[in-house]
């Protein structure tokens, strides 16, 4: 397994890059509601929509603006070893077909989770699917983090739309913040509340259109 080493000096170099990387391609990135408090989770995970392979840039850049936590992401080993350099910004290693490696990962997670300072991105989707709600599937994976009370687990939902002057714009909206406790006893009201909040993204997308004093541009 490839752990995570969080190196400052990588850290800074990302994100001149990646602030670089994402104003050439996208025009805005549009927050459009508030941050849950997060204040009182310990462990904290953040469960995204998986739309895209802009998915790990777009929560990295999101956090790091409205949050002080250091963020830990899951990758396939074989990425991993191939983009070596995400290790020092967080990224560790699983090999799916491998049940050692899906047990110490698990493990490392848990381990993670531990502190306040971190949060942890897990995509439940387990695989880039269509961002339309019809046929979209989650997997129960995520319950095997969340046996310890009073960590939380978070919603939030991304989508890009391309605008007329061809240059693109992100749009997120947080949705339910869950404790683990809860979380656990109805996996099925989590799993509504994730395809809830997909909806109500592109309703919240049309409003903004049309009433622009809405929502944060976190590019400014």
């Amino acid at each position: 397994m490839i752990k995570a080493r969080h190196n400052i000096a990588a850290a800074i170099l990302y994100k001149f890059y990646i602030g670089i990387k994402l104003r050439i391609n996208f025009d805005k990135f549009i927050l459009l509601n508030k941050v849950p408090d997060f204040s009182k989770c310990n462990g904290l995970i953040i469960t995204p929509n998986h739309f895209s392979w802009w998915d790990g840039f777009l929560i990295e850049f999101l956090m790091r603006k409205i949050s002080k936590r250091k963020l830990y992401i899951l990758m396939l080993e074989e990425q991993l070893r191939k983009f070596w350099f995400f290790k020092y910004l967080g990224a560790f290693s699983i090999k799916p077909e491998s049940l050692n490696s899906i047990k110490e990962s698990l493990n490392y997670s848990k381990t993670i989770l531990n502190s306040a300072s971190n949060f942890l991105a897990f995509y439940p989707q387990g695989e880039i699917q269509k961002y339309e709600t019809e046929n979209l599937k989650l997997k129960r994976g995520l319950l095997t983090l969340t046996d310890k009370p009073g960590n939380c687990v978070s919603i939030v939902t991304f989508k890009i739309i391309t605008n007329s002057n061809k240059k693109s714009t992100i749009y997120c909206k947080f949705g339910s913040c869950f404790s683990t406790e809860d979380l656990n006893s109805n996996f099925q009201f989590y799993e509504e509340e994730f395809i809830r909040n997909i909806k109500l993204l592109d309703s919240e997308i049309i409003r903004f259109e049309n009433q622009t004093d809405i929502g944060i541009n976190l590019f400014e």
